[in-house]
């Protein structure tokens, strides 16, 4: 296969390549086995079947309202969820999903992250009219299912009981 790169985009890479001291198609290589799946994974029906059952769920979690979910054409997805910052529970959900799905673990990190998301503050009100957050799968073909387990398996059980997030 031959590659014709961006003169800045072949200049990076062949930069990146020499500090790693390896030759610039293998450098290549191991970046795109990092961010390619397996063929194995490769299925958009399981994204469009997984992504509704992610936000059904999200939707269960106290101070949460969905707003949005977005699956793009290279098998990306997003959901921009709404959490009640007036709920007494609000900043426990915060917490528990900021840890589930931006730093799990070192060694395997969830394929998420999750973050506030903002207009600019001084065109619009406060963050109990504007701020919302997103989840965001950062590599492309992550079943939103699989997520769904394992945010569920470390949130209060069952999800949706208030009294379980108060013992957190």
């Amino acid at each position: 296969m031959e590659l014709n790169l961006p003169k800045k985009l072949a200049k990076a890479l062949e930069k990146e390549a020499t500090d790693a001291r390896i030759g610039l198609h293998a450098h290549i290589v191991k970046k795109l086995e990092n961010i390619t799946p397996s063929t194995e994974y490769i299925d958009i029906n399981k994204l469009k079947k997984g992504l509704p059952i992610l936000v059904a769920f999200l939707n269960k979690i106290p101070s949460v309202r969905v707003i949005a979910s977005d699956l793009s054409a290279d098998a990306y997805w997003s959901i921009r969820l709404d959490i009640d910052i007036e709920n007494k529970l609000a900043w426990n959900v915060v917490q528990e999903l900021g840890f589930v799905l931006n730093s799990i673990s070192i060694q395997e990190p969830m394929p998420t992250v999750f973050k506030p998301v903002s207009p600019p503050p001084y065109l619009n009100g406060g963050p109990s009219d504007f701020l919302s957050w997103s989840i965001e799968s950062t590599y492309n073909y992550i079943d939103p299912e699989w997520v769904k387990e394992m945010i569920e398996s470390r949130l209060p059980n069952p999800v949706e009981d208030k009294k379980k997030w108060n013992n957190n």
